[in-house]
């Protein structure tokens, strides 16, 4: 490294990042830190004292110490590195995160401590400010992951309309229409958050929020608005339904896994041969199945089965 400075970012006194950033430490030196973490004269005195601002390890060892030391042989003699000082930033311990300075040639002087000292406030926000980042996009990113496995979608009312949950307005578009041309929602949902805002701000008393449904194709569109509050500009949920119930819903009546696989062909008109050739089962197979589900539902035969199920699963939303 010459004279030239290397800016060390250590992490769990692992080197994490580095300036300039095509800086590679020697092979072995990451291991080599950790395990003589606690030997570092400046991870030491933070961990004593909490006291985080400008160090010098030459404010601990003299030079010749730091030459006897297992650290300058297997840390800072492979890296070139004469001088260092640090300053460490708050964290949970056992963590400690440093920003490093390095020197190959020439020690730090008094201005430079006072220089790191007077950042150090600066890389604290920064570094607060990165942590949560970090941690919002961590709690975003399971929040549309719980939308998606749950077959929804998000759309925050931001102008335009910003997508959280990719797709998410194709769908809206494809059941309800495109945009007007002065707005960017179709005239139905336009009107409907219209009439939704309005039941909020009606002063005679407060009248729940209505889901607006379309079907089409044999699925079934719901719509929530989530209203705007404080800071929050709202958002449409946008969740895409069958009108096949699931083989999971159907369990959830008492009916074994086969059996709530047949029900769900059976009610599409399926007969029993072709039931039988989709689950690889004989039609007495799935004729003994389907007498076990009227049994369990109390129906007799398949109209009737039909009109129970649909009755159950295709009552609206609310």
């Amino acid at each position: 490294m010459t004279r030239q400075r290397a800016l060390l970012v250590i992490e769990c006194v692992a080197l994490h990042r580095s300036v300039p950033s095509n800086y590679r430490p020697p092979p072995g030196v990451e291991q080599h830190l950790i395990a003589l973490a606690d030997h570092h004269p400046l991870i030491h005195y933070y961990t004593e004292t909490s006291d985080g601002s400008a160090k010098k390890i030459s404010d601990f060892w003299s030079q010749a110490e730091f030459h006897e030391s297992d650290l300058y042989e297997l840390v800072y003699q492979p890296m070139k590195v004469e001088y260092q000082m640090s300053m460490v930033l708050p964290t949970l311990h056992p963590n400690v995160v440093a920003i490093a300075a390095s020197r190959s040639h020439v020690d730090f002087s008094e201005r430079d401590r006072v220089v790191l000292n007077t950042l150090r406030p600066y890389f604290v926000q920064a570094w607060y400010s990165a942590r949560d980042r970090k941690q919002l996009l961590a709690l975003l990113n399971s929040t549309i992951g719980v939308l998606v496995d749950g077959e929804a979608g998000l759309i925050v009312l931001y102008d335009p309309p910003q997508e959280l949950t990719a797709g998410a307005l194709a769908t809206l578009y494809r059941h309800f229409g495109p945009p007007t041309t002065s707005s960017p929602w179709p005239l139905q949902i336009e009107q409907w958050m219209f009439n939704q805002r309005s039941c909020f701000s009606n002063p005679n008393g407060l009248r729940l929020p209505t889901p607006l449904r379309v079907e089409s194709d044999g699925r079934r569109m719901v719509l929530r608005l989530l209203l705007e509050h404080d800071d929050s500009p709202g958002a449409l949920l946008v969740r895409e339904e069958s009108h096949r119930p699931r083989r999971q819903s159907l369990e959830s009546l008492g009916l074994s896994a086969r059996e709530a696989e047949v029900t769900v062909c059976a009610i599409s008109g399926a007969t029993n041969s072709a039931i039988g050739e989709t689950m690889y089962i004989s039609s007495a197979t799935v004729k003994k199945h389907l007498e076990n589900v009227y049994f369990k539902l109390g129906v007799r035969g398949r109209g009737e089965l039909a009109a129970f199920v649909h009755d159950i699963f295709d009552r609206p939303i609310l």
